[in-house]
């Protein structure tokens, strides 16, 4: 594989590592004939991201690997790989720099030579190389149809960052109520001792503000949002609008963005099981579709929620394929689980005792008429004065005594003349 960038694409290459860096370890290169291809999945297998950038993207474009020892068309083969993606970063890791010393920037990957070679031409004729090793292996595929999701809503990227500008940096999920005329956000809870406790954020989204609205089905999902806070700087950065399809709970939520016919990108996301019961935080305008949410779902009745399959029907599931051993690995999450519900309002104070008050009731020994010391008090060092005279009182301690001790008289003391 050959390609070669100007200064521009090189620009949305280095963010769009960025981006995927967020969600995943591994860096996997796809080249296609019709294009490059950068994909990662993070480690509990519940986000699959793909970057495609298409040939007039490129200045230049071989999909082939060339045999660089010996010249050999029939030798020449496509080669998929993957790399650590901090050593990729270790090169685009500053896109200020790039954007202001890189000229041109050359992709390859030679045959033989198991190596990822980045050249960039820089200003005043400086060259810089880079050679980073590579795992040859399958590239991995996430199979789904975008025509199969019932619901679609387009809306600026930028648009999407100031509304998850109100939620709190340590929210880790948010939950998406879709309505036929809005959409409520709102952070997920998971069951707490005291729910009163819990800093609750909701917001509201009017049909008016997107710019494409349709919903044909409503429902609630839930899925992190470290993965959509990645997907958001990338396209806040270019300004570009930001496709969402949703389904129902416990099915995948597709992202996905386009610019014109220079790159697209897809961003598949596992969303939670629904349980039977509503959480302590949905909101009195989404409890009144909850009837019809929990209809919807009761086809639904694995913990895991899966990815879509493209060959089968709308509410098949999709599997993460590792084509190298021919298996499918189940998309997981790492707080991927049934959650649980509680029915108790959120003003209500729970009956049972605190854990911290119950820990504090604890006897810290077991005889109390005992007294002991565990910590001696210790006293501080005495100041230097007092220092030199305890010592030289030690010193002449044994003196003093001595005169001080009662001695036998032998020869008494003669008279005084007169």
């Amino acid at each position: 594989m050959k390609c070669l960038l100007d200064a521009t694409s090189v620009k949305v290459l280095a963010r769009a590592i960025h981006s995927l860096a967020k969600i995943g370890d591994e860096l996997h290169i796809s080249p296609m004939e019709n294009g490059l291809t950068l994909k990662t999945v993070n480690a509990s297998k519940s986000a699959y991201s793909a970057f495609n950038f298409h040939l007039p993207f490129f200045l230049d474009y071989t999909h082939i690997s060339e045999n660089t020892v010996h010249a050999d068309p029939e030798e020449d083969t496509v080669i998929k790989c993957k790399l650590p993606m901090k050593s990729i970063l270790s090169v685009f890791r500053s896109i200020g720099s790039l954007e202001k010393s890189v000229e041109t920037c050359k992709i390859m990957l030679p045959l033989l030579e198991a190596l990822l070679i980045i050249e960039f031409r820089c200003k005043h004729g400086i060259v810089k190389y880079f050679n980073l090793r590579y795992f040859e292996c399958e590239s991995v595929e996430a199979e789904f149809s975008k025509e199969g999701y019932p619901s679609k809503f387009s809306c600026s990227s930028r648009f999407y960052s100031e509304t998850l500008q109100s939620f709190h940096s340590s929210t880790q999920e948010v939950t998406w109520s879709l309505a036929m005329d809005q959409v409520h956000l709102s952070n997920h809870i998971d069951d707490e001792i005291d729910p009163s406790k819990c800093v609750r954020t909701e917001v509201t989204l009017v049909k008016d503000e997107f710019i494409e609205f349709n919903v044909a089905l409503c429902t609630q999902v839930t899925f992190c949002l470290k993965e959509l806070r990645a997907i958001l700087a990338f396209a806040e950065a270019l300004k570009l609008d930001l496709d969402c399809r949703m389904e129902g709970a416990g099915q995948p939520v597709l992202f996905s963005l386009q610019k014109d016919d220079l790159y697209s990108a897809d961003f598949l996301l596992a969303t939670l099981t629904p349980a039977l019961d509503t959480t302590a935080s949905i909101s009195s305008r989404t409890a009144k579709h909850e009837m019809s949410v929990q209809g919807n779902t009761s086809n639904h009745p694995s913990p895991v929620p899966t990815l879509r399959n493209k060959s089968d029907s709308r509410t098949s599931r999709a599997n993460l394929v590792d084509s190298r051993n021919g298996s499918r690995a189940n998309t997981t999450h790492t707080r991927l689980h049934t959650p649980l519900i509680r029915q108790t309002p959120v003003n209500d104070t729970p009956d049972r005792t605190p854990r911290l008050n119950s820990l504090s009731l604890i006897e810290a020994h077991p005889f109390p008429d005992m007294e002991v010391d565990l910590e001696p008090e210790i006293q501080p060092p005495p100041n230097k004065r007092a220092r030199a005279r305890y010592i030289f009182q030690n010193c002449l301690k044994l003196t003093q005594e001595y005169r001080d001790r009662p001695t036998e008289v032998f020869a008494p003391d003669s008279e005084e003349d007169e």
